[in-house]
């Protein structure tokens, strides 16, 4: 039996191409290391927070923009991704791996406690593994949660997961799931009881206003955490939430757009937190005209102006690539991330060839300041090749009801905040990829060459990524238009805070100097 660290599996996700997309922080960095840290942590004190979004506890198993910013601090998971995509331990002391990879065993601390009082028990992670099968439990790892036949509690601190196959997705799935308290689960969406192990209790939720958060006495660390409580205020304004910060009425902010993140760049006084990243794909469904030929789907591939969408839409802050996985992914195919080149003679000379010239494109997209100025230039490229696209920009809750049921037309865009999951994981979880995506593309090919991947061991894993890779750049029923990352901006006096891959908040070793 082996140690489930394989080189493969621990650095098969890609937290973020070259320095732009990996975690960590920016500007006041080495100001708020070397300075006032240098004293040494300060117990006590509250972090205020401000966020955009409000919480969503009935759905702790999903990632929801209004929950990484509690989620890590009242609840944990099984292991933690680092900046580097090393699995560090946290409920599971251990984890180890048969040598046909299809068992896995796991070691639960033995000292941990639930806010209620209740110890943790392997009970416990068994209950919080199989509710990410729930399907109305929407977590995003769900189609790896899937692949795991059994799972048992093979010991008060230990639990066995049997797989029919391997697969590269566990440490995702362990990273990203929050162990759940099973005695309260099922009220969770009240917000009233919010059961976890986390070094902060939540004690107060008002809807639409605040979160109340207060140091665990009980923590299984004495000495942590340092702060005496959170309180998360939520302002949908993004004027608001950067008066919040600067004015020093909050130390964290989340939810501030790129472009308003200007001002804070050069300031010392503030840094920014990377959260890993946001692929931001234009989708085109095969099954509608002109796009059920593939030579426009590969024209629109030509046509995309890259380099100008990272200038004006984020500021240069952001990532050129056809591909859905980064870098730091193993077997990372640097060959074909440049695929798609500017070439609108080219492009339009495969429109023409379809007889596609003058068509009509509705493109669907949420109405969002980032995605309607990606539009513009979306637009703009596509006219130039001969087709003729509208605009079809939806309020938010009307986009994702639509993206759900698979109903965004001929051409939409999207994003998908997933920079930090493995490849294995992202062509069974993304939505632009996965089974019953909104391109309606599915072929014997497609399924044959994902399992060939996600089966792969660390001698074949660079061919079968590399494979994949160019079998979705050949089919083109979605362009990465860029990857981009996303902040945390925080105050240089907030010390130890954490955002992990993901957007995970972490505040265990935070304090205020």
């Amino acid at each position: 039996m082996s140690v489930l660290v394989s080189r493969r599996l621990v650095l098969g996700g890609g937290v973020g191409a070259a320095a732009l997309l990996v975690s960590g922080c920016e500007s006041a960095v080495e100001q708020a290391a070397s300075g006032p840290a240098s004293s040494g942590p300060v117990k006590g004190g509250i972090l205020r927070i401000a966020a955009s979004a409000d919480a969503q506890p009935g759905v702790i198993l999903a990632g929801r923009a209004g929950n990484w910013h509690w989620r890590r601090l009242v609840f944990e998971t099984l292991v933690e991704l680092d900046d580097k995509r090393q699995p560090q331990p946290l409920l599971a002391k251990s984890w180890t791996l048969d040598d046909a990879r299809t068992t896995v065993v796991l070691e639960i601390r033995d000292d941990v406690k639930f806010h209620s009082g209740r110890a943790l028990t392997a009970e416990d992670v068994v209950f919080s593994l199989e509710q990410v099968k729930v399907q109305a439990n929407v977590s995003q790892v769900r189609p790896v949660a899937l692949k795991l036949t059994a799972i048992e509690a093979t010991g008060a601190h230990q639990v066995t997961l049997k797989l029919d196959s391997p697969t590269d997705s566990l440490l995702d799935l362990f990273h990203f799931t929050p162990i759940v308290d099973k005695e309260t689960f099922a009220t969770l969406a009240e917000g009233k009881t919010v059961v976890g192990t986390g070094p902060f209790v939540w004690k107060q939720w008002k809807p639409g206003a605040s979160i109340t958060l207060e140091r665990n006495p009980a923590y299984r660390d004495p000495e942590r955490p340092y702060l005496d409580g959170v309180e998360i205020s939520i302002i949908t304004d993004p004027t608001a939430l950067l008066t919040a910060l600067r004015g020093g009425t909050a130390h964290l902010v989340n939810g501030l757009p790129t472009a308003d993140l200007k001002p804070l760049r050069d300031d010392k006084g503030f840094a920014l937190e990377n959260a890993g990243g946001v692929f931001y794909p234009l989708g085109l469904n095969v099954t509608a005209k002109p796009f059920d030929d593939k030579g426009v789907r590969q024209a629109v591939g030509w046509a995309l102006d890259r380099e100008r969408i990272k200038a004006q839409v984020f500021g240069g802050d952001a990532m050129v690539s056809d591909l859905w996985w980064t870098p730091t992914e193993a077997g990372y195919p640097n060959d074909l991330a440049g695929h798609y080149k500017l070439d609108a003679a080219k492009a339009k000379a495969l429109v023409e060839k379809a007889g596609a010239t003058g068509a009509k494109v509705p493109i669907v997209f949420a109405n969002l300041p980032t995605m309607k100025s990606l539009f513009e230039i979306v637009r703009y490229n596509l006219e130039q090749i001969g087709l003729a696209p509208e605009a079809v920009a939806l309020d938010t809750a009307e986009f994702d009801a639509r993206q759900v049921a698979g109903r965004l037309g001929p051409a939409f865009l999207l994003l998908h905040g997933m920079v930090g999951f493995s490849s294995s994981t992202i062509l069974d979880a993304m939505p632009s990829l996965r089974a019953g995506n909104p391109s309606q593309f599915t072929t014997p090919r497609y399924d044959s060459l994902k399992a060939k991947l996600q089966t792969a061991g660390d001698d074949t894993k660079k061919a079968a990524l590399s494979e994949i890779s160019a079998y979705l750049l050949d089919e083109s029923f979605s362009h990465v238009t860029m990857v981009a990352p996303q902040y945390y901006p925080r105050s240089a006096k907030l010390i130890g805070a954490k955002v992990m891959a993901l957007g995970s908040l972490v505040a265990t070793d935070a304090y205020l100097a």
